[in-house]
């Protein structure tokens, strides 16, 4: 990709961001119109490189999560919400999240997002797993599903449980031999 390409993809991004950060302004409100002035770009350049604003924001959370991706993958499965929380905490992420608070197409967007990505990092793991006789595919969504289940159970209770805790319901909600790292690798070696 060319350097300017990626300089207006980047700009535009840059100006979404701070449209939903700094001023606050709902992601189901904001209009391409309004990326554009802001990112002071015209309108055709924004539909060279994107569809719609959804597209957009995806590349967006795609640099955002870049960092996220580099947590080695045995521990983001073996305690997911414990390192999602480290990488979130005082991340440009969470300052997204935190602004779009109240969005629920925002929301709806970023669980859709986060069950895709989640989905293919499980997938990672299971495909090693030969002894595991469901279908990959389906475990992978019913681990996804047990995961957003969790947080949203989590994010509903007054006295929230610990993260370490809720790894540990994770763990016993799920087939914990999946995230037996040790013994598959034991396996291989015999």
């Amino acid at each position: 990709m060319d350097l300017r390409k990626r300089r207006s993809m980047q700009f535009l991004w840059e100006a979404f961001f701070k449209l939903m950060t700094e001023e606050k302004r709902s992601f189901s409100t904001i209009t391409v119109d309004q990326i554009c002035d802001r990112a002071m770009i015209h309108r055709s350049t924004f539909y060279k490189h994107y569809d719609d604003k959804f597209k957009l924001l995806e590349y967006g959370l795609n640099q955002l999560m870049e960092g996220y991706w580099n947590i080695p993958l045995e521990k983001r499965v073996l305690k997911p919400f414990y390192w999602s929380n480290e990488f979130f905490k005082d991340s440009e992420s969470y300052k997204l999240v935190s602004a779009q608070k109240g969005d629920e197409l925002f929301f709806d967007c970023m669980t859709i997002y986060s069950m895709r990505l989640l989905k293919q990092d499980s997938l990672k793991v299971i495909q090693h797993h030969k002894t595991i006789n469901v279908p990959h595919d389906l475990l992978a969504n019913f681990y996804v599903s047990t995961m957003v289940t969790l947080s949203s159970w989590w994010s509903k209770k007054p006295n929230r449980v610990s993260l370490e805790q809720l790894d540990e319901y994770f763990h016993e909600l799920v087939n914990e031999n999946i995230f037996d790292f040790g013994k598959e690798a034991s396996n291989k070696e015999d």
